[in-house]
């Protein structure tokens, strides 16, 4: 069985990683707990370090552990990224835990795996605009509602909810892939909604090779043609 990965910075959040890897691997769930620190001295526990990460930067682990937060986590996120796709026939499913620094780190990588693999970021940030972080993917974003620093009664119950979502989803069948022919990408806000219901019906009349391969609209408003594309090359 696939395992969930569990990421975060354990220099800072190890406890709170731990709590939420505690509550999957409950659940049934095989769990991997990744190390995504960026400071100088090597954080306990998890399977895989923050050193193994790092490796995975196309210029070293020297270009990751630079003593700067900034670039540090920014160069983090591509070693991260590259991780997870080097791994990706053995992820059932990410969380990530962290506040503005740790969800620009995560989220990268998430919004690299496909449409369907499980995506739970638990961030401070949730409550806000969250555009940078989904993107057109299908991450979903749970509001941490205390900040991620210990754990308490209500940081217990967000993070068990967070663990039980991934372990849901990951444990879950997949979907069935169907045999569709490639999807019409369509876009639509409000006033031409009609217009597009209009169009897929008159393609599903016209072909029966249409009925099969319904319209696949973006419903949101300024990003709708990237949600388009990006759906597009998931899926061709």
């Amino acid at each position: 069985m696939r395992s969930a990965y569990v990421i975060g910075t354990r220099d800072t959040k190890h406890a709170e990683i731990d709590f939420v890897a505690d509550a999957v691997a409950a659940a049934g769930v095989p769990v991997c707990r990744v190390d995504v620190s960026t400071g100088p001295a090597p954080a306990p526990g998890g399977e895989v370090s923050a050193a193994e990460v790092a490796a995975h930067h196309p210029d070293g682990a020297a270009a990751v552990f630079t003593g700067d937060r900034g670039t540090a986590v920014g160069a983090m996120a591509v070693a991260l990224r590259a991780f997870l796709l080097a791994r990706a026939g053995d992820v059932a499913g990410v969380l990530g835990l962290g506040g503005s620094g740790g969800t620009a780190l995560v989220t990268p990588a998430m919004r690299a795996l496909p449409v369907g693999v499980p995506k739970v970021m638990v961030s401070t940030v949730a409550s806000g605009d969250t555009a940078p972080y989904v993107g057109a993917s299908d991450i979903a974003m749970l509001h941490a509602v205390t900040d991620i620093a210990g754990l308490n009664r209500i940081s217990r119950a967000v993070l068990g909810n967070a663990a039980h979502m991934l372990a849901g989803a990951a444990a879950a069948p997949a979907a069935p892939a169907g045999t569709d022919l490639p999807a019409v990408g369509l876009t639509m806000f409000g006033v031409t909604t009609p217009c597009v219901s209009r169009a897929a019906s008159c393609s599903a009349r016209r072909s029966m090779r249409w009925s099969s391969t319904p319209p696949a609209p973006a419903v949101r408003r300024w990003r709708n043609w990237s949600t388009t594309a990006w759906s597009t090359r998931c899926w061709t």
